[in-house]
């Protein structure tokens, strides 16, 4: 039998749990001086999110939500210096066109200046606005220089400014780039004040391109073929605009430097060479040819030479429209017997159909998100403007009166433009915003205006 000695063993007992309390100390201590130090860390990291405040936070607005409240914002008269009755005249009407600007965007609130007197020094801590545009111009002759403030309310603080130089003539430039500014300050995403809309005007029996900035003025003509041109499409980076022409006889595919006004014939293939489509990177096009028998769509270069087949029959297939990512593709095809939206994967070729409802639908262009496809639908014995989700889900009538065609994403990819029969038989453009709401006339052209592709927030 072993002997046991009973007090050694309790000393031993004891001391161990004195190593053992002291080792669990030590460990808590380390855990909460960790706990202390990613605190720490964690405060210095966020703190300049804590001090920004709301000057520098980023709004997400979505214009379709019913609940949506505008932003309350004031343009008041730009002050010129020194003041002459034609200057303030020409500093109104830059105030009028930012005002009008902001409306069009869709999430702004634009207060009357009759509520305020136009005056810059008005008591704004006492007036239901959150943002001020405050500006003053300066004229020697035909040169004009504008500086132009947005103040936030809340802090009293400079959001952005900017001074712009140039000619009396090119105001409206400047309201239009600084609208671009507040918008972009505001929300973190250009808007369309930048952009311009490219559509068939028609007089006579002859069809030119003109293109028009995204309220409606500034016209102006992109070709002068004396002929029929057809399917105007801006590249997405802004330097070109391709179409297809009858200018020798032949629907042949051209393209337009905007950059120097040059235009090239792009395809010139026997048989179609129509409905362009760019790729978003702009260096390939889409396009619809039928010099093998049936119209199919094929990837060319800018040099018109065809790097890839990607439909071949059955039927015809007509009418294609990148996805944002360039990863797929929506196009017409009659394969079902009626023209219907289908959707290809590029990379691997394979093709769904998108479309069941109705009997034609056609001319499909997909949103600059990616979510939606708008397309046009006949229903009714009319054409109306439809929205659909690429998986085929959730699809909304959008228009109800008149024919309603040729539907365009705006670039930020809230707003659509398309043509309309809605207020007389002569084809007309119209916008709305991506639920349908708010739908009014851009502008009436000559004989019609049709076709319409609403092109990248690059230009002005």
């Amino acid at each position: 039998m072993k002997h046991t000695d009973r007090s050694t063993n309790s000393r031993s007992k004891c001391k161990a749990d004195r190593m053992n309390r002291s080792k669990y100390r030590r460990h808590r201590y380390k855990a909460t001086l960790f706990l202390w130090l990613r605190f720490i860390v964690a405060v210095f990291t966020l703190w300049p999110v804590f001090l920004q405040g709301p000057a520098e936070a980023k709004i997400y607005i979505d214009i379709t939500s019913p609940y949506m409240r505008k932003i309350p914002i004031a343009v008041p008269y730009i002050k010129p210096a020194p003041v002459t009755f034609e200057d303030s005249l020409l500093g109104r009407n830059i105030s009028r066109i930012l005002s009008a600007d902001l409306t069009f965007q869709g999430f702004f609130a634009v207060l009357n200046p009759s509520e305020y007197g136009g005056r810059q020094d008005a008591d704004w801590q006492n007036l239901p606005v959150d943002y001020v545009v405050k500006g003053s111009l300066g004229r020697k002759g035909d040169l004009l220089s504008v500086e132009l403030r947005l103040m936030d309310l809340s802090t009293n603080t400079m959001r952005v400014g900017r001074r712009y130089t140039g000619r009396v003539k090119d105001h409206r430039k400047m309201a239009h780039r600084f609208c671009d500014l507040i918008v972009q300050s505001l929300t973190g995403e250009h808007g369309v004040s930048l952009s311009r809309i490219a559509f068939v005007g028609q007089k006579g029996k002859k069809k030119e391109i003109y293109s028009v900035d995204f309220d409606g003025q500034g016209i102006r003509q992109e070709t002068f073929d004396k002929s029929i041109t057809v399917s105007p499409r801006y590249s997405p980076d802004g330097k070109y605009l391709a179409y297809t022409s009858y200018r020798s006889g032949r629907p042949y595919l051209y393209i337009k430097d905007l950059t120097n006004g040059k235009i090239h014939k792009l395809t010139g293939f026997s048989g179609l060479n129509i409905t362009p489509a760019w790729h978003p990177n702009s260096r390939a096009i889409a396009v619809t040819l039928s010099k093998d028998g049936n119209p199919d769509i094929y990837l060319i270069d800018l040099k018109g030479r065809i790097k890839a087949r990607l439909t071949k029959g059955p039927g015809i297939n007509v009418s294609p429209s990148w996805s944002p990512d360039g990863n797929h593709l929506a196009f017409v095809s009659d394969r079902s017997g009626s023209p219907q939206i289908y959707i290809m994967d590029v990379k691997s070729r394979r093709i769904k159909r998108l479309t069941f409802e109705g009997t034609y639908n056609t001319d499909p262009q997909w949103s600059p998100k990616g979510d939606r496809i708008t397309y046009s639908g006949r229903t009714e014995g009319r054409f109306q403007i439809f929205t659909i989700a690429p998986s085929g889900e959730n699809r909304v009538q959008l228009t109800f009166f008149g024919n309603n065609e040729n539907p365009s994403w705006s670039p930020d990819g809230r707003q659509i433009v398309f043509s309309s029969t809605r207020s007389s038989r002569v084809k007309a453009l119209f916008i709305m915003f991506a639920n349908g709401r708010n739908q009014r006339l851009l502008l009436h052209y000559g004989t019609g205006a049709a076709m319409p592709f609403w092109g990248p927030n690059r230009f002005n």
